[in-house]
């Protein structure tokens, strides 16, 4: 009998080791965090089209604080961790800054540029909604209530018309892993488990998220290289035509 019992002790450890007939860890998982996005073209509401107002900055609380986002105009946060299969998780748009592509008449009011806010970064009524994360195949749904201000000539411009819109996502794929160029902020969007992307979650754009009268067009949003390295870039560049015309004018 303790032969048989230290056997099947063996075996069972065996397993274990192998991750086969064990309780492993759940490998479905998203962790909370941002997603940072840039408006593209196809954004219109009542057939104007619009395009993104970059944030420049974003102030993520906590120990992430204020980090520089890049062409960042549209940020949604995921509140709770998503976890197999499918899991319908709150979500929340935290930062939307758009404007008309040209100056318009919106809505019969005077000609001009018009803008975009979120009645949120004046203390009203927060943008909330919920998505669903798929897994095998990975795709996900969302639907969010964007309460927004329609200002005139600025951002911080007069308020024309405050509404309300239900924004939804029908299906879009997404990876653990994020595309060339994008926005890393660790613990924001990027090693959200603070070893590895395995628990990452970056939609596979550009998308639509819709409703009758509106359309808002969003893709990962990515670095802007500083003023110093386009300043770098434009010395070399005129330092390499000088050198070749130097040695064209030699010959």
């Amino acid at each position: 009998m303790r032969c048989i019992t230290f056997k099947l002790f063996v075996v069972a450890g065996a397993l274990t080791l192998f991750g086969v007939g064990a309780s492993v860890a759940q490998p479905f998982t998203v962790n909370p965090g941002w997603d940072l996005f840039a408006t593209q073209t196809g954004t219109t509401y009542q057939g104007v089209p619009f395009v993104g107002v970059s944030l420049g900055t974003y102030n993520f609380g906590s120990t992430i604080g204020v980090q520089n986002v890049g062409d960042t105009d549209t940020i949604i946060q995921r509140l709770t961790l998503a976890s197999s299969p499918s899991q319908a998780i709150p979500v929340q748009m935290d930062a939307l800054q758009l404007e008309t592509a040209a100056p318009v008449s919106l809505g019969g009011g005077p000609f001009g540029n018009y803008f975009i806010t979120l009645q949120s970064a004046r203390g009203g009524p927060l943008s909330t909604g919920s998505m669903t994360i798929n897994f095998g195949p990975d795709t996900f749904t969302s639907s969010l209530d964007i309460f927004f201000d329609i200002r005139f000539g600025a951002l911080n411009g007069p308020i024309v018309n405050s509404s309300d819109l239900l924004l939804s996502n029908p299906s879009t794929p997404w990876s653990n892993l994020p595309p060339p160029n994008a926005v890393l902020i660790d613990g924001a969007n990027y090693l959200l488990n603070g070893v590895d992307t395995t628990h990452d979650f970056w939609p596979i754009g550009p998308f639509a998220e819709t409703e009758a009268g509106a359309t808002h067009v969003v893709d990962a949003a990515l670095t802007v290289p500083e003023p110093a390295t386009n300043a770098c870039f434009l010395l070399g560049a005129t330092l390499f035509v000088l050198r070749r015309f130097r040695i064209s004018a030699a010959s």
